[in-house]
């Protein structure tokens, strides 16, 4: 294939907009008649076929499963470390031997009047 024949699609900053309401709103994997139907839309406002619309989608749902991963990943790994530092040994002496340490679970003072 020619250099000339594979340019890239470079949407408009409206198109983005538009398909970032329509993936919002709940349209994650449009299929041939609505990508058919959204490639119509922003038509108006730019070139573009409906192959750039399909992976659009397509590559958008990669990416937030593909941060959703990490993010998740970082907060198992921050239960980890915590997890691991409540089970050390010097947090257990201290917990345990230190009559001076503070009540974590405080139970409620009843009157007996």
């Amino acid at each position: 294939m020619s250099p000339a024949g594979s340019t890239r699609w470079c949407p408009t900053p409206h198109q983005l907009m538009m398909l970032e309401e329509m993936y919002r709103s709940g349209i994650s994997t449009p299929n041939a008649s609505q990508i058919q139907q959204i490639t119509s839309q922003l038509s108006f406002y730019g070139k573009i076929e409906g192959k750039n619309v399909f992976y659009w989608f397509q590559n958008h749902k990669a990416r937030d499963r593909q941060k959703l991963r990490k993010k998740l990943t970082r907060q198992l790994q921050h239960q980890h470390q915590l997890l691991h530092h409540f089970d050390s040994p010097a947090f257990r002496h201290l917990s345990c031997h230190n009559s001076a340490s503070p009540n974590l679970f405080p139970q409620p003072q009843v009157n007996q009047t």
